[in-house]
């Protein structure tokens, strides 16, 4: 399962956090705004009490004067005319009310709860009529025997927080999105430092083992820039120990080997027919013997190489290969081409691509003995740089091709050297940052070796 990043795993716990403090501020707002809208509309309530006695403070003067021992249920007159109470609807249409004479009800409006279920007593009080919830207020008279009771739906009050909430959830809402906008970005630019070390230790090579300066990185990746920086010196400690065992074990082997080569060319001459051949055969095994110590110092030599990227002529650099192999083989035994036959300029380490073609070289070489020839072509493009080595030998079946590119793996030809010509190879392309690949020739019998450089970045 692919696991995510650590920016990702940051954002998702931060955006947990921040979606529990915008629950959190929502559950907070919708409560505070809940109280504000029942103090305003508790408020409202008082108002329109008073706005209604008022509207009946001279039916209730006149009234009280007429009948001072009669009560006032009794008045002919009505307490609220018809225009005032229409006046009092466009006011406050939300509202129903009823005007209490010695706890009788003796006006009241057409809408509303039944006036039976409305408490009559003052201040505010909640009651339940029609299946719903009301609140009321009473307000008392100048006379206290006169109630006067405006109440309102709670419904209407729950309809009024709907507008107040959705006009402060959405400023949050976008508060919370920019946030978490930010919160990205804040999280990806802090990481850039990661993903900058990640990509200075991906440019690095296998030889490259110098220690960060942790001046140039900042201080969270402290700690980590110091154990780097360890592994570092313990691998720089590991390879150099290689390199000295490889080389003591090399040179140990040089002397005795040139001894037995020695004394079998001298037997050879005095020796006589039957045991020549054995030892032929001797001398055979002495200079695969070389050949292998011969790999073992250029794979320590590789170990040891720092990589120097600089502008070279690959054709100058392919011809001075060539003639250090002609050096070694008699006279018109194998023909070389070089294609093109001009300056080829490309930016890479020299060094690994000299152990690298002089490795294949010396493979094709050693295989091309039957058709006597090697062919050699530099192919520039914009963004590669492709070098074929291609022989006329008998070539490398294609299931073998992966196995021979590991140290000391042969073919199955009885010419096969020690094992270690295309792993160097492989070594010293992967220093270089190319890669190496094995084909068949199109235009005949032989293995074509593809040499493959990116372009330098």
């Amino acid at each position: 399962m692919k696991r995510s990043s650590l920016s990702t795993r940051l954002y998702r716990r931060v955006l947990m956090l921040l979606a529990i403090t915008g629950l959190a501020m929502g559950a907070i707002l919708y409560s505070v705004a809940s109280v504000e809208i029942g103090r305003s509309s508790d408020a409202q309530l008082v108002n329109a009490s008073r706005l209604l006695y008022m509207m009946m403070q001279d039916e209730l003067t006149a009234g009280v004067m007429v009948a001072r021992s009669n009560d006032l249920a009794g008045k002919a007159d009505p307490l609220l005319s018809a225009e005032e109470k229409k006046a009092f609807r466009a006011s406050y249409d939300w509202c129903m009310f009823a005007v209490f004479w010695k706890g009788q009800p003796v006006a009241q409006s057409s809408w509303g709860a039944p006036v039976e279920l409305v408490p009559r007593q003052p201040g505010l009080h909640d009651f339940t009529a029609l299946g719903e919830r009301w609140r009321s207020y009473g307000l008392p008279g100048r006379d206290p025997r006169l109630l006067v009771v405006v109440a309102e739906r709670d419904a209407m009050r729950e309809f009024s927080i709907g507008p107040v909430v959705r006009r402060l959830v959405l400023p949050l809402f976008l508060l919370l999105t920019a946030a978490m906008v930010i919160l990205w970005w804040t999280l990806r630019k802090s990481l850039s430092e990661v993903e900058r070390l990640a990509a200075t230790l991906n440019a690095r090579t296998l030889a490259d083992l110098m220690p960060l300066v942790p001046e140039d990185w900042s201080r969270d990746l402290g700690p980590l820039i110091v154990a780097l920086n360890k592994l570092f010196a313990r691998l720089e400690q590991a390879y150099e120990l290689e390199q000295a065992f490889t080389d003591d074990v090399a040179h140990e082997l040089r002397t005795p080997l040139a001894a037995i080569r020695a004394q079998a060319q001298l037997l050879r001459k005095t020796a006589p027919q039957p045991i020549v051949e054995d030892v032929n055969r001797l001398l055979a095994v002495v200079k695969r013997a070389n050949d292998l110590v011969d790999g073992m110092l250029t794979l320590a030599r590789l170990n040891a190489t720092a990589v120097s990227v600089r502008s070279v002529d690959i054709h100058a650099l392919v011809a001075d290969v060539v003639a250090e192999a002609l050096i070694n083989l008699p006279p018109d035994e194998i023909e070389f081409t070089v294609l093109p036959e001009h300056v080829v300029r490309w930016t890479c380490d020299p060094a690994s691509l000299q152990i690298a073609l002089a490795a294949v070289i010396h493979n094709a070489v050693r295989h091309a003995r039957e058709g006597g020839q090697v062919d050699i072509a530099i192919i520039r493009t914009s963004d590669h740089l492709v070098v074929t080595i291609g022989d006329r030998g008998p070539g490398v079946p294609a299931e073998d091709r992966d196995r021979l590119l590991r140290r000391f793996e042969r073919g199955a030809a009885p010419s096969s050297g020690s094992g270690l010509g295309l792993s160097i190879a492989v070594k010293a392309m992967t220093l270089a940052r190319g890669s190496i690949e094995l084909l068949d020739r199109q235009d005949g019998p032989g293995l074509l070796v593809v040499l493959t450089l990116p372009a330098a970045r």
